[in-house]
């Protein structure tokens, strides 16, 4: 059964990480569930009086029913559209076919609404979405069409890596509270995607953004194919893998629920429960799931041991020494579903080598820190549970938490309660060559809690605390998030931290940081307002603070045209940024005017000129700067972004001055075939003295990852780097066997240079490229699930 509103109603328009450089994410796992095997008939030869008839026409309001604990209110659910579950006797076979008895009894979605480039009218394409369940999960059947199948977009990829590709997504809400939520996807070839979704989301203007955690991964099967008319797949998503809040027997549940379909080459997304830009917020605008009952209570409990053997080499710059040594190592990770609503999530001496290294970033005459964002997946995965973030930093940065001997997680919701809860030692300060100094061998113990508690839909109050101690020292944190939704189109939000840090030397350091915010989007008119302060004393050791001293008030005004026609969208946008010291100085004043063109066929550009005045070792410095940027995207088999800037630059340095900056980055992707990808980076920066006419740096780094999927088990990726300025080459080559996304194998290659007179121009006189480091590895981890 599907129901949707009846006419009338309001219609919406380190060595170690760098040797598996670009390694597959953990988890698809294993193979979750059996079905029983059914003859093999492709889409194309089903007859069409065999499929289920779609509901048909404008669908009934959807009734709200009894409100469920901790959830919205029957009122704030009617007029949403929904859709019924059908209980399955017999599962279907998870192959990608659309042959199974199953689907001839499931519901049907087969009514789809674009959000782009056109806003509420139907989709160009058909879509048809067949949704099913049984006590252990739900099932879902996609037929996406094509009038033209040479539009289809699809490549054989690493799991999560289909943003380029024609997909079909699911996402959930399972509490109904439009703060959190899931989304599962699949392209032609059955290759999944998923993502924790957070609820300030949405479709403001410009294309899309529904944000999300990709670091989450979840245990779900899928399949799919291409057929003559476009591609069909199927998934089955367990709910064990999910969180969903417990139901008494025969109680049934009432899920947040949406379909969403992404057409690449038209440039097109559609939607089965109508979105408007004119509303802030994209789990707020989703559908109901209805239906299920009596789902399975078992636990989830999955076990993930790991073995890794390493042959490393590293150069000694005293002696010219290569000194080489081996190793071996174990680790395990556990994940367990307390009850249907929390999890538990344990690791000891945990190997973090599947993750990427760190992109390089140009650090060269930068101010202030440079972030590197986090990719260890036991952090990554929840980290919004742990979220007080703003411009300058965030208060839990668990890069912070270097070499953990364990960690441990309990996340999750109860009744309007939100929850996380982290603890963790790490090993990393302990770890000096003096056996005399007094931090030889000690570890800094870590705690991060943080409770957020659902006032009404769309507006919540959270508290954070956070702790390091180590030795004599410690620091400690406690945050609060005030977030309100007002009307449809705006949202404020309040937060702060109060930091209290004693270091080594006994030294006490208490500082204060609070931010105000204010934002409206909306389909053609959208601002944000900002002040936030930053004391000079704030301080931890397990947050990540830019810079501190700082009343800065910003915002930014911007109005958008929608032609809909080979111009998609189009216009301006100005900002202002006033920053002032606590004495009342002024650090900074910025002034900017942009302007933006969203075309079809997957083109957009968009430039921007800044008057902006710095302070800067008590000298004042205006500037005038002008930018570029671009994104072509109409070929599937190549791609290209791109974006340059120019004009004045402060020289960091202890007598500063003003010269010329000029940088550009650009990216190209090539998919020949759909086997194979590979992707370029170049990330330049010069600087250019102009009293003496002198250039002072000229700094380009580049990067190209290539990827070979020989099979859906076996691929091969390697990386290449370069970085002109501090003269360093390295290279990676990676082989990974997969009997799913738990079970892995992998063998690996790196070897990383530097020309000799940065390294030590007395040991190593000349331009001479000097091995400094390398490592062959193997790894082998296992999944069991229970």
């Amino acid at each position: 059964m599907i129901r949707r509103p009846a006419s009338g109603r309001k219609r919406y328009s380190g060595l170690y990480a760098a040797l598996l450089t670009g390694c597959l994410p953990l988890s698809v796992w294993a193979q979750d569930r059996p079905a029983a095997a059914t003859p093999a008939q492709t889409p194309s030869e089903i007859p069409a009086d065999s499929l289920p008839a779609d509901a048909g026409g404008v669908l009934n309001v959807s009734e709200s029913g009894p409100a469920e604990t901790g959830a919205p209110s029957a009122g704030v659910l009617a007029g949403r559209p929904a859709v019924t579950a059908i209980r399955l006797k017999e599962p279907p076979t998870i192959d990608g076919r659309l042959d199974d008895s199953a689907w001839r009894s499931a519901a049907r979605i087969g009514q789809f609404v674009q959000t782009r480039p056109l806003d509420g009218v139907p989709a160009t394409e058909q879509t048809e979405v067949y949704v099913a369940y049984d006590s252990q999960g739900l099932y879902f059947g996609i037929y996406a069409h094509y009038s033209n199948p040479s539009l289809v977009r699809a490549n054989r990829v690493d799991r999560d890596r289909t943003e380029n590709d024609d997909t079909v997504t699911v996402f959930f809400d399972p509490f109904l509270d439009q703060q959190s939520g899931y989304s599962l996807s699949v392209n032609g070839y059955g290759v999944q995607s998923d993502a924790l979704v957070r609820g300030t989301g949405g479709f403001g203007q410009g294309v899309q953004t529904v944000q999300g955690d990709t670091s989450w991964n979840a245990l779900f099967q899928s399949a799919g194919q291409l057929v003559e008319d476009g591609w069909t797949a199927e998934m089955f998503i367990p709910f064990k893998s999910l969180r969903y809040p417990a139901r008494r027997g025969g109680e049934a549940h009432r899920w947040g629920f949406q379909v969403l379909r992404e057409i690449q080459s038209k440039q097109e997304t559609a939607v089965w429960a109508p979105i408007s830009r004119d509303v802030s917020g994209f789990l707020r605008q989703m559908g109901l799931l209805e239906g299920m009952s009596n789902l399975s209570t078992s636990r989830n409990l999955e076990l993930l041991p790991s073995v890794t053997a390493i042959q490393a080499g590293s150069l000694d710059s005293k002696t010219a020494a290569f000194n080489r040594g081996d190793s071996a190592e174990a680790g395990i990770y556990l994940k367990y579903g307390v009850t249907s609503n929390l999890t538990l999530d344990f690791t000891y001496n945990p190997d973090f080598s599947q993750i990427e290294s760190d992109r390089q970033q140009i650090e060269v005459n930068q101010r202030f820190p440079v972030d590197y964002p986090e990719q260890r997946p036991f952090f990554v995965e929840g980290s919004d549970n742990f979220r007080l973030g703003g411009p300058v930093g965030q208060m839990v940065h668990t890069r912070t938490i270097v070499d953990p001997q364990y960690g441990a997680k309990l996340t999750g919701k109860v009744s309007r309660v939100t929850m996380g809860f982290l603890v963790a030692r790490d090993q990393a300060p302990g770890k000096v060559d003096d056996r005399s100094d007094p931090a030889f061998g000690r570890t800094a113990q870590v705690v991060a809690g943080r409770a957020l508690y659902e006032l009404l839909p769309g507006n919540t109050l959270a508290g954070l605390f956070t702790s390091r101690e180590f030795m004599d020292g410690y620091s400690r944190a406690y945050g609060y998030d005030l977030q309100l939704q007002m009307g449809s189109v705006h949202t404020g939000q309040v937060k702060g931290a109060f930091t209290d840090h004693v270091d080594q030397h006994g030294v006490r350091r208490i500082g204060h940081w609070n931010e105000l915010n204010l934002r409206r989007r909306g389909r053609n008119f959208s601002y944000t307002l900002h002040h936030d302060e930053i004391e000079p004393d704030v301080k931890t050791d397990l947050g990540f603070v830019r810079r501190v001293d700082v009343r800065n008030t910003r915002g930014t005004v911007s109005y958008r045209w929608w032609p809909e026609q080979a111009i998609v969208s189009w216009g301006p946008q100005y900002s202002f940024d006033w920053n002032y010291d606590f004495r009342g100085n002024l650090q900074e004043q910025n002034n900017s005017v942009g302007l933006s063109f969203d075309f079809s066929k997957n083109i957009n550009v968009g430039g921007n000129v800044s008057r902006d005045l710095e302070r800067f070792q008590d000298v004042d410095f205006r500037k005038t700067r002008v930018s570029l940027n671009g994104e072509v995207r109409t070929s599937r088999r190549i791609s290209f972004s791109g974006s340059i800037n120019y004009g004045d630059e402060i020289r960091y340095i202890a007598t500063p001055y003003l010269g010329t900056g000029t940088g550009w980055e650009a990216a190209v992707t090539l998919r020949p075939i759909s086997r194979l990808q590979s992707t370029i980076i170049a990330d330049t920066s010069r600087f250019m003295d102009l009293r003496s006419g002198t250039e002072v740096f000229d700094i380009k780094i580049l990067r190209a990852t290539t990827t070979y999927q020989f099979t859906d088990r076996l691929l091969v990726r390697n990386v290449l780097e370069s970085d002109s300025f501090d003269r360093k080459f390295g290279a990676n080559l990676l082989l990974t066997y997969r009997v799913n996304a738990g079970t892995v194998f992998f063998i690996g290659y790196d070897d990383r240079y530097r020309q000799g007179d940065r390294i030590d121009s007395n040991v190593f006189p000349g331009t001479r490229y000097e091995r400094t480091n390398r490592a062959i590895f193997s790894k082998l981890q296992y999944l069991f699930r229970y």
